[in-house]
């Protein structure tokens, strides 16, 4: 089974969209984009992310983890992540926080970010 895992998360962070970092597009000025504990409106909102927001760590969206992310996490935590993954929602990185976050919210990022 945990070959199985690592091949399959091998292949998915191998075709992984190649973006490092988003960039907060379509919400309102007096507004934040929250991050959530799952890949759903009605999650728990972790954290709120400003509406102008250029650097927010990509670690993958739908089944497609970044191979970086993969590579810090535990087998546990890559199980929970691939339940939780589904297409149009992306796993995402901001202040020390990770969540997930609807996709029609984000953006390659034209900022250089680190």
């Amino acid at each position: 089974m945990k070959i199985l895992l690592l091949a399959f998360l091998l292949t998915s962070a191998l075709f992984a969209e190649n973006v490092a970092f988003w960039q907060v597009q379509k919400v309102k000025s007096n507004d934040t984009l929250n991050i959530r504990s799952g890949s759903t409106h009605k999650s728990e909102k972790i954290t709120s992310i400003p509406f102008n927001e250029t650097c927010i760590k990509n670690y993958g969206c739908g089944k497609d983890i970044d191979l970086e992310a993969m590579m810090h996490m535990q087998e546990k935590d890559v199980k929970a992540f691939l339940d939780q993954a589904k297409e149009g929602w992306c796993y995402v990185g901001y202040k020390g926080e990770k969540g997930w976050v609807n996709k029609k919210y984000l953006k390659t990022s034209t900022k250089t970010c680190k």
